[in-house]
């Protein structure tokens, strides 16, 4: 049996307040139990242009936020894109199809709130305001999109037999 000895990280969120940044992905985390029942999630992830980590690299802050795949005016995810497209209201073809395409690519301002978690003390960067900039070729976009996990050798997450069947 193999121990693996997991190295502690000091994580550091997004800083608190506005800043600008680029949209660049917006990832479909599909089906995720809430306390609300099993909603349908996708994550906008924003590149700060304001703040740089503090490492070697000096690597761009990166925030994401997290909202129900909703075409209704209420939701959260019509409001941010009505924000970033800088549209008073959707179309019915947008309301009916939300294409990832949409939003890649678009400078936004937003501002950064900070929340500590009551079930671990984490502090958690969310975003609660947008806003399309005027510049829209302002800023170099660094972060690329993360490719899904894939299985590793060794792993069989979704091993077959010979019929198709789980084991």
């Amino acid at each position: 049996m193999a121990v693996f000895q997991i190295p502690r990280t000091e994580f550091v969120p997004h800083p608190m307040g506005p800043s600008e940044g680029i949209i660049y992905e917006v990832r479909d985390l599909g089906e995720i139990e809430t306390p609300f029942g099993r909603k349908h999630k996708v994550a906008v992830k924003v590149q700060s242009l304001d703040h740089t980590m503090d490492d070697d690299d000096g690597r761009p802050f990166s925030v994401q936020k997290m909202m129900n795949l909703s075409g209704h005016e209420a939701s959260d995810l019509y409001k941010f894109r009505c924000s970033a497209l800088k549209v008073s209201a959707l179309t019915e073809d947008q309301i009916r199809d939300f294409a990832d395409t949409e939003l890649v690519g678009i400078r936004i301002g937003y501002v950064v709130e900070h929340t500590v978690s009551t079930k671990n003390g984490n502090t958690y960067a969310n975003i609660s305001t947008v806003w399309r900039l005027e510049d829209q070729k302002k800023g170099e976009l660094i972060l690329e999109p993360q490719a899904p996990p894939t299985p590793t050798e060794g792993s069989i997450p979704d091993a077959k037999n010979e019929e198709g069947l789980p084991f």
